[in-house]
């Protein structure tokens, strides 16, 4: 079985999800080292004004620290920022009504740490994708991998461009803003913008 290793992401782009739907089994790394500038607490969007990048504001102490002991920094009222503009962004796109408040109901429950928001997001986006494979948390760093499984660790990142990534290639959708599409935002601009037909633009997105 021909597994995949990678970090639990923010709201993940569609990239992320043509990647963990090309293989039988996700690993989802929770014991790495924290890096900054990074998707694990950002994302992009589609907003009247063009692409729009949310970062959620964490708590980071001096030194090193793992990925799954990071908390979020709720004083930062980012809750409410991210949810408007959100709101503002996709409250008129045609599937908004049917998705908007499964994942409004998320970002109210105030999870202390960024993994356990990410994951809690990630298996709701996977599950409006109907994507069946079996996930997995680790349990330690995994420092290397077999010959069964793909590290994917830090590969979709801000600053890397989609040349490289045998998974995906850019498909196009309708958008609810602009002329000139723009690819790879987050998945939950794809959801609100196809809704049930999300799932047949990421296949297409597979190379």
């Amino acid at each position: 079985m021909r597994s995949l290793l990678i970090e639990p992401q923010y709201l993940p782009c569609i990239e992320y999800f043509a990647v963990i739907d090309s293989v039988e089994k996700v690993v989802l790394e929770c014991h790495e080292n924290y890096l900054k500038q990074t998707y694990r607490n950002r994302c992009r969007i589609m907003t009247a004004q063009g692409p729009f990048e949310l970062y959620l504001p964490v708590l980071q102490p001096g030194g090193k620290i793992k990925m799954k002991d990071v908390k979020i920094d709720h004083g930062q009222k980012w809750v409410k920022d991210h949810w408007r503009t959100i709101n503002a962004a996709y409250g008129n796109a045609p599937f908004f009504e049917h998705f908007g408040f499964l994942f409004e109901e998320v970002f109210h429950k105030k999870f202390d740490f960024l993994l356990d928001l990410n994951i809690e997001l990630l298996m709701l986006c996977r599950k409006l994708l109907d994507i069946n494979i079996p996930f997995e948390q680790t349990s330690c760093y995994l420092s290397k991998t077999g010959a069964d499984m793909v590290d994917w660790r830090s590969k979709i990142h801000p600053k890397k461009a989609l040349e490289n990534n045998p998974f995906y290639k850019p498909c196009n959708y309708n958008q609810i803003f602009g002329k000139k599409f723009v690819g790879n935002l987050s998945i939950i601009d794809l959801l609100f913008c196809e809704g049930v037909s999300a799932r047949q633009v990421l296949d297409y997105s597979k190379p």
